[in-house]
């Protein structure tokens, strides 16, 4: 069952100004190998200690790497999703990763072809730039995870609102942080959703599982909540972007 919601706002959207600038993102679509048998559940975490290793084969990736703070990239699942939940040794997959800055995809296309992994090798990347348009839906491919109080949200509907401003906050930081740049709304730039599974989808951390959904999120039309769905799209939602490829998602016009 398909679980919708609007939320309950007062944008103002009398007097709406549609995005005027657009903005861009750079990806990287790769295809691989897989060298032997992995749980749907733990494709995400082994992709992205795949990317983190690579980012040693150059010195600028390394130190970006090694820093706290926004990485700016994303990355999805492998696919086709096998029916058994479970990718297959000697199989080809593909996946993508996406970032704002052209520098770092270029040269994290070289670093990943250097890069050995037990259960990935990667054939072939392309790389291509990406001119994103107006967005009216965003829909997750992978679970957006957020966390409340040290534990996984997105279990008790009484709590959606906050949630829905914890994923707006760390938007804007992400936008702020990256063009150097004071945007802030006073508005959701999230209208509504719909969660699109039946439960909540684990995803293996470390150590530990976290919990995630998939959702559908209705975006505003004005500027700045455009904007802001241009950053989700380029760089993820919620947590976990760069460690899991947490809240990697598609636009939908």
């Amino acid at each position: 069952m398909i679980i919708e919601k609007r939320l309950n706002q007062l944008n103002d959207t009398s007097k709406v100004n549609i995005v005027g600038e657009q903005m861009t993102y750079y990806e990287i679509i790769v295809t691989t190998r897989v060298k032997k048998d992995m749980k749907y559940d733990e494709a995400n975490q082994i992709i992205g200690g795949f990317i983190n290793r690579s980012f040693y084969f150059d010195e600028k990736l390394a130190s970006i790497h090694e820093k706290t703070g926004f990485k700016y990239y994303i990355f999805s699942t492998l696919t086709p999703i096998e029916k058994e939940k479970t990718y297959h040794k000697n199989r080809l997959y593909t996946f993508r990763i996406r970032g704002l800055e052209e520098e770092l995809i270029t040269t994290l296309k070289s670093c990943l072809e250097k890069t050995g992994n037990p259960y990935l090798e990667m054939l072939t990347g392309e790389t291509k730039k990406v001119i994103i348009r107006k967005i009216n839906r965003l829909k997750t491919v992978n679970p957006v995870v957020v966390t409340l109080d040290g534990g996984p949200a997105f279990t008790h509907e009484n709590n959606i609102n906050h949630i829905i401003k914890r994923i707006q906050s760390n938007l804007e930081k992400k936008y702020n942080s990256f063009y150097n740049t004071e945007l802030r709304s006073d508005n959701l730039f999230i209208t509504g959703f719909k969660i699109l599974n039946q439960k909540p989808i684990a995803m293996k951390y470390k150590d530990i599982k976290l919990l995630g959904n998939k959702f559908e999120f209705f975006i505003s039309e004005d500027e700045i909540s455009q904007k802001l769905a241009n950053m989700a799209l380029a760089t993820g939602i919620g947590e976990k972007n760069t460690s899991l490829g947490a809240g990697f998602c598609v636009g939908v016009k």
